[in-house]
């Protein structure tokens, strides 16, 4: 009987995790970004990745002016903040226009030996760091570069709203886990192991 109170157990957990992932209760996934960035920030990363590929095939493959102005249509479009900085840490502004940058972390990323993307939450707002290295096709108008081959960093800011991740795809997953979880554990309850074995030896005799 043990084993199957073993198994009660086991089962009562699961399904109350289960039950707890289908509403939206804390900690959210900005509580526990430095512990687990959910599938959530993912997806902002990946959104961030492609306005950066947009920019840079745009500046190359047209006049670089179009590329700042498809940022600003950006941010103007998605309520977030988008920075450009060369290899050196200043602030492009626009071509040709550049600022003393006050943001360490495009420091850090341009003076590490192997430069990645580094993202944080701050209150409600999520940045994202991508830095942006130099291909064959860059070096026409890139000829002074380090040896790290980054020519610049390029970073994002904007809003998020943690509850998003609860969706409803996800509470489905979880209802339906739940009702499997429900189901095994009355199976469970209704097992007699005790009773399967008595019979197995009356069985043999």
């Amino acid at each position: 009987m043990k084993i199957k109170y073993v198994y009660i157990a086991f089962i009562i957990i699961l399904l109350v995790i289960s039950i707890a992932q289908i509403f939206s209760i804390p900690p959210y996934a900005g509580n526990i970004f430095s512990v687990y960035k959910s599938g959530y920030f993912k997806e902002l990363d990946n959104g961030f990745q492609t306005y950066a590929d947009s920019f840079l095939n745009i500046k190359m493959m047209s006049r670089p002016v179009y590329a700042w102005i498809f940022l600003k249509d950006m941010q103007k479009k998605n309520n977030m903040n988008i920075r450009v900085y060369n290899n050196k840490g200043l602030e492009v502004q626009a071509p040709g226009e550049t600022r003393i940058s006050n943001d360490d972390n495009v420091l850090k990323i341009l003076n590490s030996l192997d430069p990645k993307s580094f993202s944080r939450v701050i209150d409600n707002r999520y940045y994202s760091a991508i830095p942006v290295f130099i291909e064959d096709r860059c070096r026409f108008c890139h000829t002074n570069i380090n040896r790290k081959n980054i020519a610049g960093v390029i970073t994002f800011e904007r809003d998020y709203d943690a509850h998003i991740y609860y969706s409803s795809e996800r509470v489905i997953i979880f209802v339906l886990t739940s009702l499997a979880l429900l189901i095994l554990l009355y199976y469970i309850i209704k097992w007699d192991p005790a009773r399967a074995v008595k019979e197995l030896f009356d069985k043999s005799k």
